[in-house]
């Protein structure tokens, strides 16, 4: 069975399962919503590149939306880091972790990719819609998810 689009969720709930008191679910929960939806952004990204003649269109609006969303991705690997790091019981656990939580993130977006690819009909209709729905401001991610980015930067 294929993964959803929406992989990594589970794979950061599972963390936030061993963060201590210090961060609440919610704030996990919508971390992980909202760093979904740029794997799945990355995915559709990875697959849509594999059509002929799409590359340079693809690559251009993934380029508007990476450079629209620079500061909040730095901000979730940032953040994806500090709960591996409070989970770990010191840097040589937190390397090992570190890099099992990203390998895994990597694995689940590959096989999206793959599931993606199997079904080129639906494929190329994605791929067709993508650069214009990346390049709209609704494809943002604080307008996607406005009460989980709320949840995650608000002021502490």
């Amino acid at each position: 069975m294929k993964l959803p689009l929406y992989f990594t969720a589970s794979l950061l709930l599972a963390i936030s399962g061993l963060v201590q008191a210090a961060e609440s679910r919610s704030y996990t929960a919508d971390l992980a919503t909202m760093y979904n939806e740029y794997q799945r952004v990355l995915a559709l990204r990875d697959a849509c590149m594999t059509l002929p003649g799409k590359r340079d269109e693809i690559l251009g609006a993934y380029k508007d939306w990476f450079n629209r969303h620079e500061r909040i991705i730095d901000d979730f690997d940032n953040r994806f880091a500090a709960l591996v790091k409070r989970t770990s019981k010191d840097q040589a656990d937190y390397s090992k972790n570190y890099g099992k939580y990203q390998a895994e993130i990597l694995q689940m977006r590959e096989d999206n990719k793959k599931a993606l690819l199997a079904n080129k009909e639906k494929l190329a209709q994605q791929c067709g819609e993508f650069p214009a729905y990346i390049r709209h401001p609704k494809s943002d991610i604080p307008a996607m998810f406005p009460v989980e980015f709320k949840t995650v930067y608000r002021p502490r």
